[in-house]
């Protein structure tokens, strides 16, 4: 795709010659998660199979804006461009409203020419720049996170039910430990499998945690704290890095565990590993709005919550409600939680090429 200039600025998809100016885009914008970053570019190009288009404003040569854009092709289903796929809250442009807008007008052009079903983008706050009609905005999610400061500030926003259900795990046998290699990871798959079964969940596929151990945990992009109860691993809390900002991407625990309040042990170490890192923000991922009882239990950890703004451009069709993902009773749900625990696995990661 040739460049495309616009009031000053240029915006063209990004070569490998351009990583190093945009990872340090990135470590200057207070926005940024690991979501924006080339390794989980790489992670969700070789697990999943989308094409990245990763969109790079500049301005007398130098970056002022990012957006990373992944396009989603799936047979008879069609195709769909979406900053960003597999989190809801983290896509969108990182720049100053000018070249915000600058970079949303080409993805437009991309989609068009690319001739997808539908764009989407799903940022964590409204955009600052001048956003086209064709543009319909929502807010179908919210955003639950957590403002770190001092120790004593953040543990006082903690409900004292949850600091006491952290002190009951420690006395009934339930230690927190970080994750130390590829088995441990593997270990915590198993447990995934089985929670997300219990959720009524698709989960990802078996190569998923393979390489994000691979691509991320040499530099700490990924931390995963393993809940151990005489020595075997039933619970797991897996932490996205990335500068200040830390995301709880998936928290999972053996029906067993949690009577033994192994989700509490978890939450708690994270909050006080984020502090250890010197991280500014934990997020606690997403909930719908249908979802008042999980938003509460998310602020009962010292979040916040507040809105998710998705901007959808309909090429060819308008993108499908999300909501409906959230829909814990729903007819399918319930029928995937009977399904075998290898199935769930084989298809779970069929799904989530296309469910994204």
């Amino acid at each position: 795709m040739s460049p495309n200039s616009t009031g000053g600025l240029t915006v063209r998809t990004i070569s490998e010659a351009d990583a190093a100016a945009w990872t340090a885009f990135l470590e200057r914008h207070p926005g940024a998660t690991l979501y924006h970053t080339l390794p989980w570019r790489d992670v969700i190009s070789e697990v999943f199979g989308h094409q990245p288009h990763y969109l790079l404003c500049e301005r007398g040569g130098q970056p002022v804006g990012v957006l990373p854009l992944f396009l989603v092709r799936f047979p008879f289903l069609g195709s769909k461009l979406i900053s960003l796929p597999y989190d809801v809250g983290s896509g969108g442009p990182l720049g100053d409203p000018v070249a915000e807008t600058a970079l949303v007008d080409h993805a437009i052009e991309l989609a068009r020419r690319l001739k997808v079903g539908f764009l989407e983008f799903r940022c964590g706050a409204a955009l600052q720049g001048e956003v086209q009609p064709a543009l319909i905005r929502s807010e179908p999610v919210v955003i639950s996170d957590m403002e770190l400061d001092a120790r004593d500030k953040v543990w006082a926003r903690v409900s004292t039910d949850n600091r006491q259900s952290i002190r009951k795990a420690h006395r009934r046998g339930v230690i927190v430990r970080e994750a130390q290699s590829l088995e441990d990871f593997q270990a915590f798959y198993a447990v995934y499998l089985c929670a997300f079964r219990e959720f009524g969940t698709p989960p990802y596929g078996e190569r998923y945690f393979p390489a994000v151990w691979r691509r991320l945990s040499p530099s700490k992009a990924v931390r995963l704290l393993l809940a151990e109860v005489e020595g075997r691993v039933v619970g797991g809390l897996l932490l996205y890095c990335w500068e200040k900002n830390l995301v709880s991407k998936f928290a999972a625990a053996l029906p067993e565990a949690v009577p033994l309040r192994a989700y509490a042990a978890l939450y708690g170490r994270a909050i006080d590993l984020s502090l250890e890192m010197g991280a500014e923000r934990l997020s606690w991922g997403t909930s719908s709005r249908q979802q008042q009882g999980l938003i509460e239990f998310k602020e009962r950890w010292g979040a916040t919550s507040r809105p998710a703004v998705f901007y959808d451009l309909a090429v060819r069709r308008r993108p499908p409600s999300i909501e409906a993902y959230y829909d814990s009773e729903g007819v399918t749900r319930k029928a995937w939680r009977r399904l075998p625990l290898p199935l769930t696995s084989v298809l779970g990661g069929w799904i989530n090429r296309w469910f994204c």
